[in-house]
């Protein structure tokens, strides 16, 4: 296992390798996973014009694996992530390499209109094709909060999702006009835009598979259905088009914290060949 110094488009950042993945996080872009390379390839999509330094008005979206809290209605601005959440740098505060194991973890500043802090750790483990992240969030202001973690990949079109059974039963529109599930797969082209969504009630996971990948990239979680969710869903996907690309999106359930408390919301990220 090697965790290693790197830059990414002029920008300091972490790699983490074992023998069947890297993965490249970027403490300035909020802490993102910019790269998830499996031999040359990247499998995230990412915003490449912008990134060499294109100049866009409005929101910045850099692309890669990012943290986000929900819901949405009670963002500071509704339509836009805050640059707190979204655009600030995030500290690493961990770092541990052995033959066994290789993890990195980062803390956000103070979303001050939220009252927390987001923290990640990432970690890669020798000889397995698996991601395993613990997201967290921090209440350090002095009343409760309520949130819950969103975690947002973004992946390369055109491709396709799968959902449990449950979840494709009961998928719901969220925005647009989503296509629909045929032969338990939801098609992505990037020729508009939309959003489903589902609360799964059994074992939580969505896989997508781009055009050209030999297997797809699977994240698995803890559904807990019983427990309130924004957007009553506690998985997700959105459809972009210009520029094209699809979001795999999974959300923790609710959560109120006390002043000091601290929540977590696991993943792990499963790579097929």
């Amino acid at each position: 296992m090697t965790i290693t110094h790197t830059i990414f488009f002029n920008r300091p950042a972490h790699q983490l390798v074992n023998d069947h993945l890297s993965l490249t996080v970027v403490p300035s872009l909020a802490g993102r996973v910019m790269e998830l390379t499996v031999g040359e390839k990247n499998f995230l999509w990412i915003n490449e014009p912008l990134l060499e330094g294109a100049k866009v008005k409005g929101w910045k979206n850099w692309g890669g694996y990012k943290t986000w809290i929900a819901p949405q209605s009670k963002w500071k601005k509704i339509d836009l992530p805050d640059e707190q959440m979204d655009q600030s740098e995030w500290q690493i505060v961990g770092v541990a390499d052995s033959a066994a194991a290789a993890s990195i973890e980062l803390r956000s500043p103070l979303i001050k209109w939220a009252g927390v802090v987001l923290s990640r750790r990432i970690t890669l483990r020798a000889r397995e094709a698996k991601i395993f992240i613990r997201e967290a969030m921090l209440n350090v202001s002095a009343t409760n909060q309520t949130w819950a973690l969103w975690g947002v990949a973004q992946f390369p079109v055109p491709g396709y999702a799968t959902f449990p059974n449950d979840a494709i039963k009961n998928i719901r529109k969220l925005h647009g006009k989503p296509h629909e599930f045929k032969a338990k797969k939801l098609k992505f082209d990037g020729d508009s835009k939309w959003k489903v969504g589902a609360l799964i009630a059994d074992e939580g996971w969505g896989t997508y598979q781009a055009k050209g990948w030999r297997g797809g990239i699977t994240v698995r979680f803890s559904a807990s259905p019983n427990h309130p969710h924004a957007d009553e869903s506690n998985l997700e996907a959105w459809s972009n088009s210009n520029p094209d690309y699809m979001e795999l999106e999974w959300l923790s359930p609710l959560m109120t914290l006390k002043p000091g408390e601290e929540r977590f919301f696991e993943t792990q990220w499963e790579i097929g060949n």
